[in-house]
């Protein structure tokens, strides 16, 4: 009987996650030959059928998914160990993960990084800029700053303020309106998802929504060709020399702009200087704050 790798497990859960041989080796980062050759060496190895491969992709045999629920347990088990890890780390060097979104990267937090390096050299940032929600627990990324009206029970933060909306559109766009009442005569630029994308399909028919996108600088370059009125967050649509603001109130719960981390990397030291930096840099940012926070 030979004894399982680790590493070779991850092939098997890459495989069965994604459903094809490609699609597990970019989610790897590896080449397509290298997840064939792991996976079938391990069956191999093993004297096991982990996988049929059917034209439409690869599904697990019944033996497979016994092998899975178990590697399950066995990942989870390593990313706890490696999130605890991280967290005892006690130098102010190497590598820290940060996700946020490409509206704050350039319009908010992207001079305050600089800051950072310079006054923590060793400490390489590495950025994750997506829409997408990565998952800490999962060792996605270290810090996340971004938009959320709750903070998950297993991540640690600090709420920085509550982020203000408002309706932007040209002048030129807005005068062609002709006094007619926004909610009801004009097109709109809305996001695909999240609480802005929900509160605009609540009050406006989709017939006139002519645009979506799944950040805000898509909206606020659309706004700016004179496509329609976008819902943004104050700092993004007051960025713009060409929008001004529409006389609209719109109701909408506040969204909270959160820098949370995994529960166990708050002792990080990396971690912690990060936190204590970021929070003092942007509190003192009168620039941003006067359009960032209610």
């Amino acid at each position: 009987m030979h004894s399982i790798r680790w590493a070779d497990l991850q092939y098997v859960l890459a495989v069965a996650n994604e459903g094809s041989l490609s699609a597990a080796a970019r989610s790897l980062g590896v080449n397509h030959s290298t997840v064939l050759r792991r996976l079938n060496a391990f069956e191999y190895r093993h004297k096991l059928q982990v996988f049929h491969k059917l034209p439409t992709g690869y599904k697990l045999t019944v033996e497979g998914r016994q092998l899975l629920d178990s590697a399950l347990s066995i990942e989870s088990t390593v990313k706890s160990l490696e999130r605890r890890m991280f967290g005892q780390e006690m130098k102010l060097e190497g590598t820290l993960r940060l996700t946020t979104t490409d509206s704050l990267l350039r319009f908010v937090l992207a001079k305050h990084l600089a800051v950072f390096h310079r006054l923590y050299p060793r400490i390489q940032l590495e950025l994750n800029v997506t829409p997408r929600r990565l998952e800490l627990s999962d060792l996605e990324a270290d810090v996340a700053i971004r938009p959320t009206q709750s903070l998950p029970e297993n991540l640690k933060g600090i709420k920085l303020c509550d982020m203000a909306f408002g309706v932007y559109g040209t002048p030129k766009y807005i005068s062609s309106l002709k006094g007619k009442h926004p909610l009801r005569s004009a097109h709109w630029l809305e996001m695909s998802q999240g609480s802005a994308s929900h509160l605009i399909s609540t009050f406006i028919p989709e017939e006139q929504v002519v645009l979506k996108a799944d950040s805000f600088e898509p909206l606020l370059m659309a706004a700016e060709q004179h496509i329609g009125l976008a819902y943004l967050p104050c700092f993004v649509g007051e960025s713009s020399e060409k929008l001004q603001r529409v006389d609209l109130k719109v109701e909408h719960d506040q969204t909270g702009l959160w820098m949370m981390t995994h529960i166990d990397l708050e002792n990080s030291a990396k971690v912690k200087a990060f936190f204590e930096f970021m929070e003092t840099e942007l509190k003192s940012d009168q620039n941003v704050w006067r359009t960032l926070a209610i």
